[in-house]
């Protein structure tokens, strides 16, 4: 049908939009959905609210006239190599026995069954015909390469369709003569949906942490080279690839001649990052004109992709955003930068440079630079490609001697490469390193219970992976922060601890254990059973040779403490309370000493002096009460476990 005919009904396609609504309600049919109760009122409601939409608009007597367009070649296109892109990916990421991005597939295609529909019923809506065209195609798929709600949280995925497709709906200006979108429809949903998930804190409702890490796979700078070309060939976009390329080469140097670090952490250029300025920006109605124009947008977008970087890593926000909030700000200067090509020197520069051949041998020339500069990048492994080199920066040892060093923003990096390492690389290491980083570093405004909480999921992760500081970790906290996943958690911990000391003489383990021992707290009371696993640890073992002094101590039974004093005393002079405040005690009886009431009641006051605070009590009597056991809480704990030490 043309455009003539747009105000009589169209028959078939003027009920196409019922099908398709009834179509994502047939969806309840698959086991993911209708075994959810979330996805079931999200599929059955969605379905629901466009079938009654649809007889709404029929029963009100509007026109629901159709323009049948004929696919756009732009359209199709960029269809086309995304589709590729999900083929290769989906591949080569897997979780198990599962493909991830196969196993979306189905929800992906619900999503143009409803994307169709909400565009013909809010055409009608609006009172005009609805263009039955391509358009939707690019828009489902493209937000679908950067963010997925889990499926409890659906129907946001539906919600950020539909804000892309209002965009440009709403948002439009008069360009070359005539009205039309400023914004890319899907980088203004993508945008939309990525301010409400961090004003919200929300990113854990979405698969774009593991759509950001996982794209890292074998070769993908290659199929993304090759699947950018594509484009690039058809819509002459070249320009903007490549200075968006070269953007973040020299923000990337030059930040690595300031700080010493790396400003991608792990990797010259993000696979993510490479994405974007391929696949996400270059969309051609919403891009400048001009070859000046359209360089100076691919300089935008790289330069304003690092820009994004460091203040959305300085707000504590997940830098995956990064990569989407350059297009919609750059989409609103496209007139701007257009008008700067065409006038004075720069546009007699731009004019010279778009008439002196033809465009088609322009671009192509274009294509050829770009092509030799990445060529470059991925023979010398600047990317990963021909040359098998792991990136220096790619190793949580090298971040944790970073911040040892007091490296700029090596905290924040070191939590970037744990996470890319944990969640792309299932690396039990590195979610213990996550554990660790939530209880030592800083990097958000978040209270110490929450931090605590955050340590005990990432230890608790890493030891159901079979990892033995993961394990030690879990129960550490546990003793001294009282905070656990699950009990079912602790108990693994406990048994794997158990065989650590009996296989493998392990220190901290024999220590853990005898604390839980000592105090009662995860295992039986047994003070006996306690002195035995701290007398398993060496004799130069600081932490069990306080256990041991506290048992004699509290029990003022024939332990011999002489052996002990020079490790007690060593720390003392060290400048550790709690081992004076041993000593002291140790003075008032006569264990290890000879009985001293005065020397007792100085190492209390420099117990005290030092911050510990079972000896700031002591010192408000006028005399030493007799020992009582320190709240766990007052005891220093060894450091924690990792299987990745600085140098390692």
């Amino acid at each position: 049908m043309n455009t003539a005919d747009a105000t009589k009904p169209s028959g078939f396609l003027g009920k196409l939009p019922l099908l398709l609504a009834l179509g994502v309600g047939a969806f309840l049919a698959l086991r993911r959905v209708h075994g959810n109760p979330h996805m079931v009122c999200t599929f059955a409601g969605v379905s629901g609210l466009l079938v009654a939409w649809f007889f709404v608009l029929r029963l009100s007597g509007r026109a629901m006239a159709v323009d049948a367009v004929r696919p756009v070649k732009q359209h199709y296109i960029q269809a086309s190599v995304q589709i590729v892109l999900y083929l290769y990916w989906g591949y080569h990421w897997s979780v198990g026995d599962e493909r991830p991005i196969y196993a979306q597939a189905p929800l992906i295609l619900a999503q143009f069954f409803y994307l169709y529909a909400f565009d013909a019923l809010w055409s009608w809506t609006r009172g005009r015909a609805w263009r039955f065209s391509s358009g939707p195609m690019p828009i489902v798929l493209s937000t679908n390469l950067f963010i997925w709600f889990k499926d409890d949280w659906f129907v946001w995925q539906f919600a950020m369709l539909a804000a892309g497709l209002l965009g440009k709906e709403f948002i439009r200006w008069t360009k070359e003569g005539r009205r039309t979108h400023i914004f890319n429809p899907s980088g203004f949903g993508l945008a939309c949906a990525a301010t409400v998930l961090i004003a919200t804190d929300s990113t854990d409702i979405t698969w774009a942490k593991p759509l950001s890490t996982t794209l890292q796979v074998d070769h993908i700078f290659l199929v993304l080279f090759v699947l950018g070309l594509v484009v690039q060939h058809f819509f002459a976009v070249t320009l903007m690839t490549f200075a968006a390329a070269l953007a973040m080469i020299i923000s990337n140097i030059g930040y690595t001649q300031l700080t010493g670090v790396y400003l991608f952490a792990s990797q010259n250029l993000p696979a993510a990052a490479f994405l974007g300025l391929l696949l996400l920006m270059t969309d051609p109605s919403t891009s400048p004109r001009t070859n000046i124009g359209r360089t100076l947008f691919g300089f935008g977008y790289g330069f304003g992709y690092v820009l994004a970087f460091e203040i959305l890593g300085k707000m504590g926000a997940p830098e995956l955003y990064a990569k989407l909030y350059p297009v919609p700000i750059l989409n609103f200067t496209v007139q701007l930068l257009d008008r700067f090509a065409k006038r004075g020197a720069v546009g007699r520069l731009n004019e010279r440079w778009q008439q002196g051949i033809s465009p088609k041998a322009s671009n192509n020339i274009h294509i050829a630079l770009w092509s030799a500069v990445f060529a470059v990048m991925w023979t010398t492994g600047y990317v990963p490609g021909l040359v098998n080199k792991r990136h220096p920066g790619d190793s949580i040892p090298f971040w944790k001697k970073a911040i040892a060093e007091e490296r700029y923003d090596a905290v924040r990096k070191l939590i970037i490469v744990a996470g890319t390492q944990a969640v792309a690389g299932n690396s039990p290491a590195a979610y213990n390193e996550l554990g660790i980083a939530s209880l030592v570093h800083t990097v958000d405004d978040a209270s110490d219970l929450t931090r605590r909480k955050s340590a005990a999921s990432w230890f608790a992760t890493a030891a159901e992976r079979n990892h033995i500081e993961g394990n030690k970790n879990l129960f550490m906290l546990f003793l001294f922060g009282s905070v656990h996943r699950s009990d079912a958690d602790l108990v693994r911990a406990i048994n794997v601890c158990k065989v650590q000391v009996r296989d493998h003489d392990d220190s901290l383990a024999a220590f853990l254990l005898g604390v839980a021992s000592e105090t009662g707290k995860a295992m039986p009371f047994d003070l006996g059973e306690a002195l035995a696993y701290y007398s398993h640890c060496p004799a130069d073992y600081l932490p069990a040779q306080k256990g041991i002094a506290r048992i004699a101590l509290r029990r003022a039974a024939a332990i011999k403490l002489d052996r002990i004093v020079p490790v007690l005393q060593a720390a003392a002079d060290a400048g550790d309370g709690e081992s004076c405040y041993y000593l002291a005690y140790m003075h008032l009886v006569g264990n290890g000493f000879g009985q001293d009431a005065d020397k007792a009641q100085l190492l209390t006051q420099r117990a005290a002096k030092l911050g510990f605070q079972p000896a700031i009590q002591a010192t408000q009597a006028r005399k030493l009460a007799p020992f009582q056991t320190p709240r766990l809480k007052f005891m220093a704990h060894p450091g924690w476990a990792t299987s990745l030490p600085i140098g390692g």
